[in-house]
């Protein structure tokens, strides 16, 4: 289950200062005999030259040239084994000793240097002038800095600065327990870093495109008045500022009174924050607490906003509860100027056999509509074990006009049939499995004509399918069979059985192949008709089917320019034979025509659904070639060629009176696409009609993208209108421009334009600017969507996001990557967008 990001512009997930340093117990400190006065004898010389787990010395030891400095004396915790006589030090009189090897130090050794060192043994210890106290990977510097190792305290003044890996902290003055990280730094400024995720196995990233900003390390800045280390991994700023921007530019920055990390819960707390942008306040909070990495919890989630003509002012404030690593809830207020208050409330849960979300949104009274609105979704897939699985899938909405209402979203405003079935699945008998279902509908009227087309309902639809290839001889059997009882308030009602067994012999080699196939579709009606019947209530139809698939592969070696590829040349022939039978007394449920292209000219059947098979004597041709890089098996290009030849007449009709086919040829097809130097793509594909000399159907489509963020298409559609009406849906003539391209520096346009120009009227536009700052990124995005003949939406997106802290604002990336095709995110994150009318249903 993908994390939900919680107020990400209070999220200062990297505010830690380090985490757990040195030996599980207090490490031993040790004064430099270069301390104690003359030399040690010959008879200490042992205790010497023995590695101690901590030392003192002076800087100078530091260094590898011969100069004054200190040896290791015997570590406290083994007093015992190596004895050394206690002395007092005489505070800044150093002593000059032969040089000592420098060696490399264990775990949880203390290391004090600094121009001028003097202390008591086992008591404390003083460094004076480029002072610095290091255990590990910690570090402390400072002008002067005072050790007490009876507390493993360290005060460190003047000029101080602490560091831990990739972490910094300035200040005049500090002291802190180095070993439970306890105590007090005043007037920090600090610099704070922690690596970013892993990249994904796989990742690829296009020309131009750098690391994902969620896999770089992300660094904070910032000050405060005081911090206090109150233990390990827990933190807390006073009076403090938090910012991703470069120290000496911090466009915005997060201010709160009181600012409490705590890392082993992985929760930050503010009190008194106020998000700062160009020197503006934006926003205030008394109190919220958020989380400090990608874990789930709960709290408010970024509020966002935008406006648009059919809600006015648009604001949803977003609650999330995690509940459980597993399932969570989000209850959101949603107001709308022009409509009033709306809730929503979305439920997700997943475990290892089940998953699925419910989604409810109520609006009690819509100021415009002047009643009450609602819709709502619930998805849930299941699978039981041993081969059994289901799946519910629900949904409804109050009114015919709710999507083109409160949604801004293509896909939705066009919607006319809502799905609501639930099915039951078993896939373990190996070579067969079989299914019920049982399936409904709420049907809305079409948003462009108004019309309102109720399919059938199927009150159950029961299958099973079997498949066992390598039978004797090589014979491979298929069966297909059906049950369906079909129900509708105003039509025709009947139950239909449908069984369609099957043998084939596949013959293939590595160059060619050859199926013949024969089959018996049988099928049986029982039929309740509406008022008085126009045929018997039993019907039965049984049709045998043969057909002959084959095809040739030839390759050569070529070469194009000034690059080697594979040529294929692929043709292909399709042979089959279905007698004419009288379905004129069988109702239609479910059959339609199925779209003409390349896939439906080697079907069996030009109609859709069981209640039509149409009459077949038929050959189909195509030719394909492609260019195939030999080194990788990517495909450069694709030309295609195909068309299908009648050797009778059509006889069968979706309805009494529906036109049929009586030519000899079908509509000719032909395609073409090509990859270029991977920055021009380019797509075509044509449909003729060659008995009435015309195109049925044109698409043609360019796609230049260079580097990431940067990518202008263009495409142009057309269909052949029938009707008399010129304003009739079946045909349509579109051209569709959009592209995402850089401007002026790091200022970025994105824009769609799509329109109708058999009606001079424009269906989506997209219209806005990004501007990357580093740090910060702005975005303003105008859309308008024509949601009804005579009806458009208009919609305005504004949004600030800030690199490491989430955004405010409504984020318009959710509608820009769909419609928009190769747009990139220009700030490359991945903070999820929460809480838009885009994610229904």
């Amino acid at each position: 289950m993908k994390p939900r990001t919680q107020l990400r512009f209070l999220s200062i997930a990297l505010f830690a200062l380090w985490g757990r340093a040195g030996a599980e117990t207090l490490p031993p400190f040790f004064v430099s005999p270069a301390l104690l006065g003359p030399a040690p004898t010959p008879a200490a010389a042992p205790a010497v030259s023995d590695p101690a787990p901590a030392v003192v010395t002076d800087k100078q030891a530091l260094k590898p040239a011969p100069t004054p400095a200190a040896a290791t004396s015997r570590p406290a915790a083994k007093a015992a084994d190596k004895p050394v006589p206690p002395a007092r030090v005489s505070r800044g009189v150093p002593v000059a000793v032969a040089p000592a090897p420098v060696q490399a130090l264990k775990p949880g050794t203390t290391v004090i240097t600094g121009d001028k060192v003097s202390g008591l043994q086992d008591v404390d210890a003083v460094a004076e002038g480029a002072a610095e106290l290091r255990r590990d990977n910690t570090r402390v510097e400072g002008e002067k800095l005072h050790y007490f190792e009876l507390t493993d305290e360290v005060e460190a003044t003047g000029n101080v600065r602490v560091t831990r890996a990739g972490d910094t902290m300035t200040g005049p003055h500090m002291r802190m327990k180095v070993e439970e990280q306890v105590g007090t730094f005043d007037s920090p400024e600090y610099t704070i870093s922690r690596p970013g995720r892993p990249a994904p196995p796989g990742q690829i990233l296009l020309p131009g495109q750098s690391v994902p900003r969620a896999q770089q390390p992300l660094t904070g800045h910032g000050s405060a008045e005081s911090l206090e280390l109150e233990g390990e991994n827990q933190f807390r700023f006073l009076n403090g500022t938090w910012t991703s921007c470069k120290p000496e530019r911090p466009d915005w920055y997060i201010r709160a009174n009181e600012l409490q990390l705590d890392y082993d819960r992985e929760v930050g707390e503010a009190k008194g924050g106020t998000l700062v942008f160009k020197g503006l306040p934006l926003g205030y909070l008394p109190w919220a607490d958020f989380p400090l990495s990608e874990a789930r919890r709960s709290g408010v989630l970024s509020p966002t906003f935008g406006t648009s003509n059919k809600v006015g002012v648009d604001l949803s404030v977003p609650y999330y509860f995690n509940l459980a690593p597993n399932y969570d809830d989000t209850l959101t207020l949603r107001y709308m100027g022009l409509r009033g208050l709306q809730m929503r409330n979305e439920t997700r849960y997943v475990t290892p056999t089940y998953r699925g979300i419910t989604y409810l949104e109520y609006l009690p009274n819509d100021q415009v509509e002047q009643r009450s609105r609602y819709a709502g979704t619930i998805r849930h897939d299941h699978n039981f074990g041993d081969g059994w699985a289901g799946n519910i899938n629900f949904a409804g909405i109050s009114d015919p006009k709710y999507f083109t209402d409160l949604s801004t979203r293509l896909t939705l405003t066009s919607t006319v049939n809502i799905p609501r079935q639930a099915s039951l699945t078993y896939g373990g008998g190996g070579w067969w499995n079989a299914s019920a279902m049982l399936q409904s509908f709420q049907t809305l009227p079409d948003t462009l004509t108004g019309v309102r087309s109720e399919p059938y309902k199927r009150l159950p639809q029961l299958t099973l399918n079997a498949l066992r290839p390598e039978l004797p001889g090589g014979t491979t059997f298929h069966l297909a069979s059906e049950f369906v009882s079909f129900s509708h308030p105003t039509q025709t009602e009947g139950r239909r059985l449908t069984l369609y067994p099957q043998l084939s012999l596949p013959l293939q080699t590595s160059a060619f192949y050859v199926t013949p196939k024969i089959g018996v579709h049988a099928t049986r009606y029982d039929i309740d008709y509406r008022g008085t019947p126009t045929g018997d209530t039993s019907q039965s139809r049984s049709l045998p089917i043969f057909s002959v698939d084959s095809g040739v592969t030839f390759e050569r070696d070529t070469s194009f320019g000034g690059r080697d590829y594979i040529q294929t040349l692929e043709p292909r022939v399709y042979y089959l034979y279905v007698p004419y039978t009288d379905q004129s007394k069988i109702p239609n449920f479910d059959s339609g025509f199925y779209d003409f292209n390349f896939a439906q000219i080697f079907a069996e059947n030009v109609y859709t659904g069981g209640d039509r098979i149409s009459n077949a004597n038929q050959v189909t041709t195509a030719l394909q070639s492609r260019l195939i890089d030999p080194n990788t098996g990517a495909e450069t290009v694709r030309a295609a060629l195909g068309q299908r030849y009648y050797l009778v007449d059509q006889r069968v009709a979706l309805a009494d009176g529906a036109p049929m086919r009586t030519g000899k040829q079908a509509d000719l097809l032909a395609a073409f696409s090509a990859t270029f130097m991977p920055k021009f793509q380019f797509d075509t594909a044509w449909q003729y009609n060659p008995r009435d000399n015309w195109t049925e159907r044109f698409n043609v489509g360019v796609r230049f993208q260079p580097a990431y963020a940067r990518a202008v298409s263009v495409s142009w559609r057309y269909k052949h209108n029938y009707s008399t009406d010129p304003k009739s849906p079946d045909g349509f003539r579109d051209l569709d421009i959009s592209g995402q391209w850089p401007l002026w520096g790091n200022l970025y346009g994105v824009a769609r334009y799509n329109r109708n120009l058999r009606d001079h009227r424009l269906t989506q536009g997209i219209a806005g600017i990004e501007y990357n700052a580093g740090c910060w990124v702005f975005r303003g995005v105008v859309q308008q969507l024509v949601t009804t003949s005579t009806d458009v939406n208009r919609s305005f997106f504004f949004q600030l996001e800030f690199n490491g802290a989430g955004s405010i604002g409504s984020s318009p990336l959710t509608m820009l990557k769909r419609n928009v095709p190769g747009y990139g995110k220009i700030n490359e994150g991945s903070t999820p967008y929460v809480g838009s009318d885009d994610d229904e249903f």
